[in-house]
C-alpha cells in the first residue's frame, strides 16, 4: 500500500521543529523508526506530481517521528499553525512534540481515568515527578550502601585471619566506594561504574539502579492498578525503564485480552467514558469487544490483521529440528 505525502508539507513540518534533513534521519534512528536521509531528500524534492506516494511504513515512521497523524502529511502546508506557534512563544508557552508508543498514549489516558489527573497536567508535572523519583532512588541506594558496608565489616570480623574472606571484603569495599561516587554524581542509571563491571556483562540500558528502584516501589503498592514487568525493559533514548501497564486489571477486564480492543483504546478511537453502560460487566464482554473494535477504521484494522497474519506465517515457517536424544531428554519419544 502507498501513502501520499506532500513534499512541501514534510519540509514545513521538519523546519518548524528545527530539524535539518540529517537531524530528522538521526531522530528517526534514535526512535528505532529509521528513515534514511536519501528517502527524505527524495520526498522533499519530488516535483513530478503534487504528492509523493510513499510506502505505508515510511509514511507512518515519518508521522510518528514528527508527532503528527499520517493523514496530515498529505495535507497542504498550513501557515496558521506556524503563526499560532509564534503567538504561543510570545506568551511564554512552548510546544513539546514527541512521538510516543501507543501503549504510552494509553497510559496517559488510564492515569486520567483512574486518578482524575488530566493528560496536560501529567505532562506539566512530569519533570517534578521524575526529579522526585530520581532523588528517591538515590536515597534508596544510600540506605542499601550503608547496609552493605555494615555487612562487610561483620564479614571481616567473622572471617578472622582467613585471607579469602578479607579479599571478598576488600572487593566489596571497593565496589561501595564506586557506588558512593556514583550516588554523589547523581548517576541514577549507574553508568559511573568500574570498567570490569561492563566486562562482566553489566548494561545500564537493560538493568540499572533506577529501574530496580521503580520495581521496588511497585512491589510495596499492593492495591495499585498497574503492573511492572520484572524482566522487561523499555528503552527510552539511551536509558532502560521497566515495561509497565497502567490500569492493567481494568484494561484486561474491559478488553478481555483482545489486542485490537486495547489498540482502539490506545489510539483514541474509543474513550473509556464513551463505552455504554449496557456493555459493561463480565456478561457483556463479547459485545463490548465487538463494539470497541468496530471503531477502528476498516483500512487500519485490515492492516493490523494483515501484519498479524504475516507474523504468524513467519513463525509457523520456522523449522526447529530436535534430535532424538534431545526429545528423550525433554520427555518426548522417538518413533
Amino acid at each position: 500500500m502507498k501513502q501520499p505525502i506532500r513534499p512541501a508539507t514534510l519540509k514545513a513540518m521538519r523546519e518548524r521543529r528545527g530539524l535539518s534533513q540529517a537531524k530528522l534521519e538521526a531522530r528517526s534512528d534514535e526512535m528505532r523508526l529509521k528513515v534514511g536521509i536519501a528517502t527524505i531528500k527524495r520526498i522533499e524534492t519530488w516535483t513530478k506530481t503534487d504528492v509523493y506516494m510513499a510506502s505505508t511504513a515510511v509514511a507512518e515512521r515519518l508521522a510518528k517521528v514528527l508527532g503528527v497523524a499520517v493523514e496530515d502529511l498529505a495535507k497542504e502546508p498550513s501557515a496558521d499553525s506556524f503563526d499560532r506557534s509564534k503567538k504561543l512563544r510570545k506568551l511564554g508557552m512552548r510546544q513539546l512534540r514527541a512521538a510516543v508508543h501507543e501503549n504510552t498514549s494509553l497510559a496517559f489516558r488510564m492515569v486520567e481515568h483512574l486518578y482524575g489527573i488530566p493528560v496536560r497536567a501529567q505532562i506539566e508535572m512530569a519533570p517534578l515527578c521524575m526529579a522526585l523519583l530520581a532523588e528517591g532512588s538515590l536515597a534508596w541506594r544510600r540506605k542499601r550502601l550503608a547496609e552493605i558496608e555494615q555487612k562487610a565489616e561483620e564479614l571481616m570480623s567473622l572471617g578472622g585471619g582467613n585471607f579469602s574472606f578479607a579479599h571478598a571484603v576488600y572487593r566489596t569495599q571497593d565496589a561501595a566506594c564506586e557506588e558512593e561516587e556514583s550516588i554523589r554524581k547523581r548517576d541514577v542509571f549507574g553508568r559511573e561504574v568500574a570498567e570490569d563491571t561492563y566486562d562482566l556483562g553489566y548494561d545500564p540500558n537493560t538493568n540499572n539502579p533506577f529501574a530496580d528502584y521503580l520495581r521496588e516501589l511497585a512491589r510495596n503498592l499492593d492495591e495499585a492498578d498497574f503492573a511492572l514487568d520484572p524482566d522487561g525493559i523499555r528503552e527510552i533514548g539511551l536509558h532502560g525503564f521497566p515495561e509497565y501497564r497502567i490500569g492493567a486489571v481494568m484494561l484486561d477486564e474491559l478488553t478481555g485480552g483482545n489486542a485490537d480492543a486495547e489498540y482502539a483504546l490506545a489510539c483514541g478511537h474509543v474513550k473509556l467514558a464513551d463505552i455504554p453502560d449496557e456493555l459493561l460487566g463480565e456478561d457483556n464482554t463479547e459485545k463490548r469487544i465487538e463494539w470497541i473494535v468496530s471503531h477502528i477504521p476498516e483500512e487500519e484494522l485490515a492492516d493490523r490483521r494483515e501484519a498479524r497474519a504475516e507474523l504468524q506465517k513467519l513463525f509457523s515457517s520456522i523449522d526447529i529440528d530436535i534430535s532424538t536424544s534431545d526429545r528423550d531428554n525433554q520427555g518426548g519419544h522417538s518413533k
